[in-house]
């Protein structure tokens, strides 16, 4: 098995037989793109991303919550920064339905995609969800938003508010929960053969919120709607605003 390398506008990533490995992008990178400009000074926190998915991990290794385990992190040459892992093979729930995962006489279908194998991976992320994911999230409590000192609000706020930067607040008790931030059917990587959650990627977006911060969908459609909800994110806003 080789080492594969591949990169999006924001992040470059590096897949190992046992690990994985995502860096943020240098300015240039963005500026080489048509309308990365843009880009680059909308979505904010290029470095400070990766670390805090990297405390995430380490502080979520203590769940029951199956996660990638955390190896290192640090600076890259460019002054970038990186986050190693390890590498945890599986569908992302997004995908499952693009082929059916029913193998032999019990397939739903042998070409195409395959609805009933969606409905499976749905019904069973959605299960995970409620009686393993959120209840492990709801017993680590805050009385201090965001994570060791840096707020990244929910992935589908930051369209609305797009300050460049979140002032901690703190509460007289400890009234927050961990949120993931970007819990949506592409960050649920699914067993292929049994269509139950193998684990779930992608913390960059995780904190201590208010409860009624942690929004989740298994349905794309139903995700990205939460982006276009304009008037529940100014109003989750104000409640971590000083």
């Amino acid at each position: 098995m080789t080492t594969e390398t591949w990169s999006t506008i924001h992040s470059v990533y590096e897949l190992s037989p046992t690990t994985f490995k995502k860096s943020s992008r240098p300015k240039e990178k963005y500026y080489a793109v048509k309308g990365g400009d843009a880009f680059y000074r909308t979505r904010h926190w290029k470095t400070e991303r990766i670390l805090n998915e990297a405390r995430a991990l380490l502080l979520l290794a203590k769940t029951k919550i199956p996660v990638p385990k955390f190896i290192r992190c640090g600076d890259n040459d460019d002054g970038t920064m990186f986050l190693e892992m390890s590498r945890e093979d599986g569908v992302e729930l997004s995908e499952v339905g693009k082929a059916c995962h029913m193998s032999g006489t019990v397939g739903h279908n042998y070409v195409g995609e395959c609805e009933n194998c969606k409905a499976i991976a749905q019904a069973n992320a959605k299960d995970f969800i409620q009686t393993i994911l959120l209840p492990e999230l709801a017993n680590l409590t805050s009385d201090t938003t965001g994570l060791d000192g840096f707020v990244i609000p929910p992935a589908w706020m930051l369209e609305t508010d797009t300050r460049s930067k979140w002032e901690p607040v703190t509460f007289s008790d400890p009234v927050l929960i961990f949120i993931h931030g970007d819990l949506g059917p592409s960050n649920l990587l699914m067993d292929p053969k049994t269509l139950t959650v193998k684990c779930v990627i992608d913390w960059e977006n995780s904190g201590y919120f208010h409860p009624e911060f942690q929004k989740w969908e298994v349905d794309m459609g139903r995700y990205y709607a939460l982006y276009t909800e304009r008037n529940i994110h100014l109003e989750l806003a104000s409640s971590i605003t000083l």
